[in-house]
Protein backbone atom coordinates (compact mmCIF):
# COMPACT_ATOMS: atom_id res chain seq x y z
CA UNK A 1 0.00 0.00 0.00
CA UNK A 2 1.56 3.27 -1.13
CA UNK A 3 1.15 6.16 1.28
CA UNK A 4 1.44 9.58 -0.29
CA UNK A 5 3.32 12.46 1.29
CA UNK A 6 0.01 14.30 1.58
CA UNK A 7 -1.58 11.41 3.49
CA UNK A 8 1.44 11.22 5.80
CA UNK A 9 1.16 14.95 6.48
CA UNK A 10 -2.57 14.56 7.23
CA UNK A 11 -1.84 11.68 9.63
CA UNK A 12 0.87 13.71 11.37
CA UNK A 13 -1.50 16.68 11.69
CA UNK A 14 -4.23 14.51 13.22
CA UNK A 15 -1.70 13.08 15.68
CA UNK A 16 -0.40 16.54 16.61
CA UNK A 17 -3.94 17.91 17.05
CA UNK A 18 -5.18 14.93 19.07
CA UNK A 19 -2.14 13.66 20.97
CA UNK A 20 0.62 16.24 20.67
CA UNK A 21 -0.35 18.44 23.62
CA UNK A 22 0.43 15.58 26.03
CA UNK A 23 2.76 13.27 24.11
CA UNK A 24 4.76 16.06 22.50
CA UNK A 25 5.62 16.86 18.92
CA UNK A 26 6.56 13.66 17.17
CA UNK A 27 5.37 11.61 20.13
CA UNK A 28 8.59 12.04 22.12
CA UNK A 29 6.67 12.35 25.41
CA UNK A 30 6.65 15.02 28.06
CA UNK A 31 8.45 14.04 31.28
CA UNK A 32 6.06 13.91 34.21
CA UNK A 33 3.03 14.22 31.95
CA UNK A 34 2.82 11.56 29.24
CA UNK A 35 5.18 8.82 28.09
CA UNK A 36 6.85 8.75 24.70
CA UNK A 37 5.00 6.98 21.93
CA UNK A 38 7.90 7.22 19.49
CA UNK A 39 10.38 4.41 20.04
CA UNK A 40 8.07 3.03 22.72
CA UNK A 41 9.24 0.15 24.90
CA UNK A 42 6.10 -1.87 24.13
CA UNK A 43 6.68 -1.42 20.37
CA UNK A 44 10.34 -2.47 20.56
CA UNK A 45 9.24 -5.84 21.91
CA UNK A 46 7.62 -6.51 18.52
CA UNK A 47 4.70 -8.48 19.95
CA UNK A 48 1.55 -8.87 17.86
CA UNK A 49 -0.64 -7.66 20.76
CA UNK A 50 0.69 -4.11 20.32
CA UNK A 51 -1.51 -3.84 17.20
CA UNK A 52 -4.67 -3.95 19.34
CA UNK A 53 -3.16 -2.37 22.47
CA UNK A 54 -2.76 1.04 20.85
CA UNK A 55 -6.33 1.52 19.56
CA UNK A 56 -7.71 0.03 22.77
CA UNK A 57 -5.84 2.67 24.79
CA UNK A 58 -7.06 5.41 22.44
CA UNK A 59 -10.66 4.22 22.84
CA UNK A 60 -10.61 3.63 26.60
CA UNK A 61 -7.95 5.98 27.87
CA UNK A 62 -5.35 4.94 30.43
CA UNK A 63 -4.56 5.91 33.98
CA UNK A 64 -2.26 4.67 36.65
CA UNK A 65 1.43 4.29 37.27
CA UNK A 66 3.60 3.08 34.43
CA UNK A 67 7.24 3.01 33.43
CA UNK A 68 8.42 4.18 30.03
CA UNK A 69 11.91 4.96 28.78
CA UNK A 70 13.26 4.65 32.32
CA UNK A 71 10.82 7.15 33.81
CA UNK A 72 7.73 6.75 35.95
CA UNK A 73 4.47 8.32 34.81
CA UNK A 74 1.34 8.75 36.89
CA UNK A 75 -1.27 10.53 34.84
CA UNK A 76 -4.58 10.14 33.08
CA UNK A 77 -5.15 9.82 29.34
CA UNK A 78 -8.80 10.49 28.55
CA UNK A 79 -10.79 8.06 26.44
CA UNK A 80 -11.30 9.16 22.84
CA UNK A 81 -14.53 7.23 22.14
CA UNK A 82 -16.05 10.34 20.58
CA UNK A 83 -13.65 9.97 17.63
CA UNK A 84 -14.71 8.12 14.51
CA UNK A 85 -13.36 4.63 13.94
CA UNK A 86 -11.33 5.75 10.91
CA UNK A 87 -9.67 8.52 12.96
CA UNK A 88 -8.71 6.07 15.68
CA UNK A 89 -7.36 3.65 13.08
CA UNK A 90 -5.31 6.49 11.56
CA UNK A 91 -3.93 7.51 14.95
CA UNK A 92 -3.10 3.93 15.91
CA UNK A 93 -1.42 3.23 12.56
CA UNK A 94 0.60 6.44 12.88
CA UNK A 95 1.84 5.42 16.33
CA UNK A 96 2.49 1.81 15.31
CA UNK A 97 4.07 2.32 11.90
CA UNK A 98 5.40 5.89 11.77
CA UNK A 99 6.51 6.65 15.31
CA UNK A 100 7.77 3.10 15.72
CA UNK A 101 9.23 0.50 13.39
CA UNK A 102 6.37 -1.66 12.18
CA UNK A 103 7.02 -5.36 11.69
CA UNK A 104 7.47 -6.38 8.06
CA UNK A 105 4.13 -8.20 8.18
CA UNK A 106 2.30 -5.17 9.66
CA UNK A 107 -1.30 -4.93 8.52
CA UNK A 108 -2.72 -1.43 9.06
CA UNK A 109 -5.80 -1.20 11.23
CA UNK A 110 -9.08 -0.37 9.52
CA UNK A 111 -12.18 1.39 10.78
CA UNK A 112 -13.82 -2.07 10.97
CA UNK A 113 -11.01 -3.31 13.23
CA UNK A 114 -11.55 -0.35 15.56
CA UNK A 115 -15.32 -0.89 15.48
CA UNK A 116 -14.81 -4.45 16.70
CA UNK A 117 -12.52 -3.22 19.50
CA UNK A 118 -14.99 -0.50 20.45
CA UNK A 119 -17.49 -3.16 21.55
CA UNK A 120 -15.08 -4.44 24.21
CA UNK A 121 -15.11 -2.78 27.62
CA UNK A 122 -11.56 -2.70 28.96
CA UNK A 123 -10.59 -1.19 32.29
CA UNK A 124 -7.36 0.66 32.95
CA UNK A 125 -5.96 -2.05 35.23
CA UNK A 126 -6.28 -4.59 32.40
CA UNK A 127 -4.61 -2.19 29.96
CA UNK A 128 -1.71 -1.64 32.36
CA UNK A 129 -1.39 -5.42 32.60
CA UNK A 130 -1.32 -5.71 28.81
CA UNK A 131 1.33 -3.00 28.66
CA UNK A 132 3.46 -4.87 31.21
CA UNK A 133 3.20 -8.06 29.14
CA UNK A 134 4.24 -6.20 25.99
CA UNK A 135 7.48 -4.91 27.54
CA UNK A 136 8.56 -8.20 29.14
Amino acid sequence: MLVTASAQADDAALFTQTCGACHGKGGVGIPGMAPPLAGADWAKAGKAESRTYVPTVILNGLSGKLMAAGRTYQSVMPAQKQRKDDEIATLANYVLATLNTAPTDFKPLTAADVGALRANKVDHKALLGTRSQLVQ
